[in-house]
């Protein structure tokens, strides 16, 4: 991209997630949505849901535009890799809502024909690029609340009573709320352990976890221990049919932090306003409010486009 020219995106799959990534496109200071590629090109509303974009008739039309720079798949678990593996070897660059992948084998084939083609391949996780993100992970290496001991992480909703036929709750196309939401917590613990160890991310070198298999056998709720180097140990749970607080906590020595609706920075989908509450054993509380206007996603789509 130039200053003159933005990243052409692509949008492989229509579904609500894919609208909102739609708009933080728009809200982007590098990218412009150009067209949706749909298997059913004509249901009612699509084109009003993505206005000025085109809808292409199913994925291969998307593959073959040539007025098409990059790619974001939204399109269910299992079809991940093989449209990822695709867009590589037609020269289209990569943004893959999560999970990336439903196996190490699949992710080393994806990230494998991106090195091939020489194109970008990433991983869909907007939170991690937002202002408030940034700024949590500066204050936990500035020691604030002195040396991290515990991570607390969940990301867990209800859906309205078993629904056999979506997706999430179809074994086929990898439902459940591990692959679904559990690499958001997941992925948090990593970072704020690296952040507090020196490191962009850590590796715990200990798992263990369990869950509850439901009746069409999806893992409706989990919950995991992850112990990391230094002694830091975090607790993650995530789930599909309980609801949780979805509160981050990081416990250290001199007190917590405490950063409410992470995933969306606050509690809204798609404007991110949130705060970060840091809390010492004294009781004194203080609220860093993260007043950042701009859409959530837009800041996946700008990281990509430079």
């Amino acid at each position: 991209m130039t200053a003159t020219t933005p990243i052409r995106w692509g949008i492989l799959g229509p579904g609500s997630i894919a609208q909102s990534f739609a708009g933080g496109v728009a809200a982007s200071r590098t990218g412009k949505l150009v067209a949706i590629g749909a298997r059913n090109p004509a249901k009612p509303g699509l084109a009003e849901s993505f206005p000025g974009a085109r809808i292409l008739d199913g994925y291969d039309a998307l593959l073959a535009d040539p007025d098409i720079d990059a790619f974001y798949i939204s399109i269910p678990h299992p079809g991940h890799a093989q449209w990822a593996i695709k867009a590589a070897e037609a020269g289209k660059h990569v943004l893959c809502e999560k999970p990336l992948a439903l196996t190490a084998f699949e992710a080393d084939a994806m990230m494998h024909a991106a090195r091939k083609a020489g194109t970008f391949l990433g991983e869909a996780f907007m939170y991690r690029l937002h202002p408030q993100t940034l700024k949590l992970v500066d204050l936990i290496r500035s020691g604030v609340i002195g040396d991290i001991r515990m991570i607390k992480s969940s990301f867990g909703f209800a859906m309205p009573g078993f629904m056999p036929q979506h997706r999430l709750y179809a074994n086929d196309l990898a439902g459940g709320g591990i692959l679904d939401v559990g690499g958001y917590p997941v992925s948090m613990v990593r970072l704020i352990a690296g952040a507090a160890l020196g490191q962009p991310f850590a590796e715990p070198d200990k798992v263990v976890g369990t869950a509850h298999l439901g009746q069409s056998g999806v893992d409706e709720w989990a919950s995991a221990l992850l112990h990391f180097p230094g002694g830091i140990v975090a607790e993650v749970s995530c789930s599909i049919s309980l609801n949780q607080d979805n509160v981050l906590r990081v416990l250290g020595t001199k007190g917590r932090i405490e950063v409410p609706d992470f995933w969306f920075a606050g509690g809204n989908r798609d404007v991110g306003l949130g705060r970060i509450d840091i809390i010492a054993f004294t009781g004194a509380r203080q609220t860093i409010s993260v007043d950042e206007k701009r859409h959530v996603y837009s800041f996946e789509v700008d990281a990509a486009g430079e």
